[in-house]
């Protein structure tokens, strides 16, 4: 009796090319929409506390790519275009008035501006649905940028799960590699997250947020206005920058130095220790002492003791015997 073949398709095997037959960067220098801030075609995130100018900064990089002129008025835009921007939390009218109030600041008009507001009241881009919807604009309009204003407004989903978040992250990179389009996420930090080099670990949600961008952007308060940092997965970030939010002639956003020495080097740095502090208590099964979190951190005592004491006061941390826990999850990876 013969041998019954197997019914259906033969299924093909995955595409490959040969790695000399990939197309070379245009500009091994590096590739950017703006420059030293983003990279061309980037994904990433644009965070910070509430409160804290993220939409001005998104709407001032939106501008500049619109229309071609330098964000912050000193990074340069190398691919304007038009821009695809929805923005959840703020009445159209308030943003309007903030981009005419840059515009004018600029000499620009604001009719001749191709920023395109999404007009919809919800986006859910966890549903099938919606995320149709933004495919077909974004394949009708061909954008060079899409804000996407603030993440938490954009699905249901459970912002700590690596499983649940890393699809909807997936669906925007496919929107990326489909329409050849960069796209900013606003996003929050925890409440007294760190700051400097180690500002992603503050992201709200899982760790795969920070890993997913390519360019990333961080706004913090610092003593005398506020603060952006940036990094690239592909190039090397610019010193950290001193804003202001100033309001003559209109108001707007303005760099007050490109070298931020006001400490903030040293404060991030702090920072930054503060979260090595808490990540070994979330790591940890039972409390920790001090002397168990100094023969892992190799640093002095009294250096742990203050850690401990400014994590205990921000309430991120609580005594339990003698020694201490996190009240905070551990992010999931």
């Amino acid at each position: 009796m013969k041998e019954k073949k197997p019914i259906g398709f033969p299924i093909a095997p995955l595409p490959t090319i040969r790695v000399g037959d990939i197309e070379a960067l245009k500009n091994p220098d590096g590739n950017w929409l703006v420059e030293a801030l983003w990279s061309s075609r980037a994904v990433g995130v644009l965070g910070g506390p509430p409160k804290c100018s993220k939409t001005w900064l998104a709407c001032d990089i939106a501008l500049s790519v619109a229309s071609g002129t330098k964000v912050l008025g000193c990074y340069s835009v190398k691919e304007p275009g038009p821009v695809v921007f929805f923005a959840a939390e703020d009445p159209r009218p308030l943003l309007r008035e903030r981009f005419w109030g840059m515009a004018t600041h600029r000499g620009l008009s604001l009719k001749s501006l191709e920023v395109l507001f999404l007009d919809v009241p919800v986006l859910r881009l966890d549903q099938k649905e919606d995320q149709e919807k933004l495919s077909e604009t974004l394949r009708s309009v061909r954008p060079r940028l899409l804000v996407l204003d603030p993440l938490v407004r954009l699905h249901s989903l459970d912002e700590n799960s690596a499983t649940a978040i890393s699809g909807f992250l997936s669906y925007l990179r496919r929107l990326e590699r489909r329409y050849e389009v960069a796209i900013l996420l606003v996003h929050h930090t925890r409440k007294h997250a760190g700051v400097g080099i180690q500002a992603g670990q503050g992201l709200r949600g899982s760790s795969d947020i920070h890993a997913w961008g390519d360019s990333n952007l961080y706004l913090r308060r610092a003593k005398d206005g506020l603060l952006l940092t940036v990094e690239h997965r592909s190039a090397s970030p610019p010193e950290p920058i001193s804003l202001d939010l100033v309001t003559e002639p209109q108001l707007h956003l303005q760099v007050t130095s490109l070298s931020a020495d006001d400490g903030s080097e040293e404060a991030a740095s702090e920072d930054s220790f503060l979260e090595e502090v808490l990540w070994h208590l979330q790591s940890s099964s039972t409390p920790l002492r001090v002397e168990d979190l100094r023969s892992r951190l190799h640093v002095r005592k009294q250096r742990i003791v203050d850690a401990l004491r400014d994590l205990t006061k921000f309430e991120r941390v609580e005594r339990r015997g003698d020694g201490f826990v996190s009240r905070e999850p551990a992010p999931e990876d």
